[in-house]
């Protein structure tokens, strides 16, 4: 997420987690978290608050594709109001949820989890949490155009010829990106990538070190997909490698198995290609 809605982020989960009086979590649709709510315990972590999913997702900033799934099968994607999911612990769900689905302009972005055992919050306490969550939604929106909107910066690198023409392409994204654009860089590629729908492709925000992605021609009728990351040295290529797992995860949700081809090539100083 961008430095200047991370506070934003934060202010919106510690409302939300006042109003329900209790801490929540916020996640992206594709389950990685962005913000959990403040816990009224001076600093000290209520071990009573958390569940093996709930530890792993603070732990880890995400959740396993098996608990998505889980979650997801309880209608949370197409939800406009609070879902409530009972307690299973054999899935390491051992506290009930409510899950308050964040929507944008009618797609869903995110979700705000509560943990809460019977009877939970109130149908009015929900209904004021479920006020703030269009703010939020407004928010993530925010950030997936910003990353959408350098598609074609890095499209024009990446197909430019050599000379004048790339040489501009690379300065065009290179002011596009701002701040961003300095140190380390390289490319990760996925190919072929098995869907032309644009809501199948992971958000760059969801990325950690992902600064810009976009769609390429593959072979005659297929296409692929270019990220570019952020190194902090030539030796440290964790966030590429990183970067490649999450889109090649994402590549065997969408077909449904797997096969799909990964490239990193090497970092580049001060160039984004």
């Amino acid at each position: 997420m961008t430095p200047e809605h991370k506070g934003d982020y934060q202010e919106l989960v510690d409302e939300i987690s006042e109003l329900l009086g209790a801490p929540a979590t916020l996640e992206n649709r594709d389950f990685e978290l962005i913000a959990f709510g403040a816990y009224d315990s001076e600093g000290e972590l209520d071990a009573s608050a958390l569940d093996p999913v709930r530890t792993r997702s603070i732990l880890t900033r995400r959740s396993t594709a098996a608990v998505r799934t889980w979650f997801e099968s309880f209608g949370i994607t197409r939800a406009t109001g609070p879902v409530r999911i009972p307690p299973t612990p054999e899935a390491g769900v051992h506290r009930g949820r409510v899950c308050l689905p964040v929507r944008h302009r009618g797609v869903a972005l995110g979700y705000v989890w509560l943990l809460a055992d019977e009877p939970g919050p109130t149908e009015r306490q929900l209904a004021a949490a479920m006020e703030v969550t269009p703010r939020i939604g407004d928010l993530l929106a925010d950030e997936a155009q910003a990353g959408a909107d350098l598609s074609r910066e890095l499209r024009a690198v990446l197909t430019a010829g050599s000379g004048w023409q790339r040489d501009m392409a690379v300065t065009e994204l290179r002011t596009a990106l701002g701040p961003r654009g300095e140190g380390l860089h390289t490319l990760v590629c996925v190919a072929p990538w098995p869907s032309a729908d644009p809501d199948d492709t992971p958000s760059v925000r969801t990325i950690p070190g992902a600064t810009a992605l976009c769609a390429l021609p593959w072979e005659p009728t297929g296409q692929s997909l270019a990220l570019l990351v952020r190194l902090r040295s030539p030796e440290a290529l964790t966030p590429a490698t990183t970067a490649a797992a999450r889109l090649l995860e994402r590549a065997e949700e969408v077909r449904g198995t797997g096969g799909t081809a990964t490239e990193v090539p090497g970092p580049a100083r001060h160039r984004p290609a």
